[in-house]
């Protein structure tokens, strides 16, 4: 089978970020399948030349760079331009592909499905659709979209795409009621979360060559990878890391990652005079392993939003897969699971003291009971979350769209 993926935000692990869809296709190939993947991601080396695109193979997989900007620093109106720029170019460049027999089509954005959709008709495949956020609603909840016109386009534009596409995939049960509750049935809907990569994220010593930013005096490490913005609620960690420096606790925050709010946060610790937060900037994907064996804990919070409880966190997986116990206050099924399976804390949302409380708890633990948390935390990545079980389920799904839709056309 010849799949054709759209994602605007392919990375690869020497890139960091997410690396769903590289994962994913990397197994689709070895499988016995073909994967092209439209992507706009690699801009700072290979786009800047006026080429319209750019390929290359990565472990068979065909990766075709277009040249659309993007940005975590940009403006809301410039992120909707790059949304545009790329479902037009993806739409142009897929026209012209060889013969595929299903488009996979992951968000966020929601603009994907534009070329999703119009590639579907005009080669007559099935579209899947991926929903890794619920779009418009993280975006209206946030308060980023605010026009009443533009909510009303893109919630008809959300259930159009649910419509269209021939099967959807969601990454969490709540991202699974968001999309029922537009009207879709629930036959159309499948749950595949995030994996963990058992092989590449695993519990042992770290090795402090490949982690050469991070200089310190053997503190206890509290550890945050991802995105700095404003869903993540970041404010907790400097009034935290403020209460526990006046405590004296040995701890420190070491946060891995860019976004909006890395400026404004370097320097409000700058002002508070915070000797226990660090921030190394952005790390690939082999360094973050690095850092989460150092620590004795992990992070992942979000704002106080019903939304974004159904998220399902790159972060969470990583962090289990090696071991770590988890520190979390975004509630919803990932607070269920680190409450029912001991892997860490479910702390009230907006609460820093819960926050100075829990690495008080956790800095006085000894080895032994850390170590209990974390072979918890791995028991439940290579039980319910193992990455070749997640591709395996992907590629029966991809099967029987393809032969359901053969047999409908």
């Amino acid at each position: 089978m010849h799949i054709l993926y759209i994602h605007q935000y392919f990375t690869t692990p020497e890139e960091g970020g997410g690396t769903r869809s590289y994962e994913f296709a990397r197994s689709l190939v070895k499988r016995g399948h073909k994967v092209t993947i439209l992507t706009g991601s690699k801009l700072n080396e290979s786009m800047v030349n006026k080429k319209k695109k750019n390929d290359e193979y990565i472990e068979g997989v065909h990766i075709i760079y277009l040249k659309t900007p993007y940005s975590n620093y940009m403006s809301f109106k410039r992120r909707l331009w790059s949304f545009v720029d790329f479902s037009l170019r993806a739409t142009l460049v897929g026209i012209r592909l060889k013969k595929y027999n299903l488009i996979f089509a992951t968000s966020t954005p929601l603009t994907v499905a534009i070329p999703g959709i119009i590639l579907s008709v005009l080669h007559r495949v099935p579209m899947v659709f991926e929903v890794r956020d619920l779009w418009p609603e993280v975006p209206i909840q946030m308060g980023v979209i605010k026009n009443l016109l533009l909510i009303k386009l893109l919630r008809w534009f959300e259930a159009f795409t649910y419509k269209h596409a021939y099967h959807i995939i969601a990454l969490s049960p709540g991202m699974v009621k968001g999309i029922l509750d537009t009207g879709v049935t629930k036959d159309k809907v499948t749950m595949i979360p995030n994996y963990c990569n058992l092989d590449f994220f695993k519990p042992g010593k770290s090795n402090s060559n490949n982690l050469g930013k991070l200089e310190y005096n053997n503190n206890p490490i509290i550890a945050y990878c991802g995105a700095l913005s404003y869903a993540n609620n970041f404010e907790l960690i400097i009034h935290a890391a403020e209460k526990l420096q006046e405590m004296s606790n040995p701890a420190i925050f070491v946060i891995a990652g860019e976004g909006k709010l890395k400026v404004k946060l370097e320097k409000l610790a700058k002002v508070k005079k915070l000797k226990n937060v660090i921030f190394l900037g952005k790390i690939n994907k082999y360094e973050v392993v690095e850092l989460y064996r150092k620590a004795i804990a992990c992070l992942v919070l979000f704002k106080n939003l019903p939304v974004l409880s159904t998220n399902c966190p790159n972060k969470f997986f990583d962090a289990i897969s090696t071991g770590k116990p988890i520190i979390t206050n975004m509630g919803g099924w990932i607070g269920k699971l680190v409450e029912n399976y001991k892997i860490g804390f479910s702390l009230e949302n907006d609460n820093f003291r819960a926050i100075v409380e829990t690495v008080e708890i956790l800095t006085n633990m000894n080895k032994n009971q850390l170590e209990e948390m974390g072979k918890n935390a791995r028991k439940l990545a290579e039980e319910k979350f193992n990455r070749e079980d997640m591709a395996e389920k992907l590629e029966k799904i991809f099967q029987k769209v393809k032969t359901s839709y053969k047999k409908n056309a």
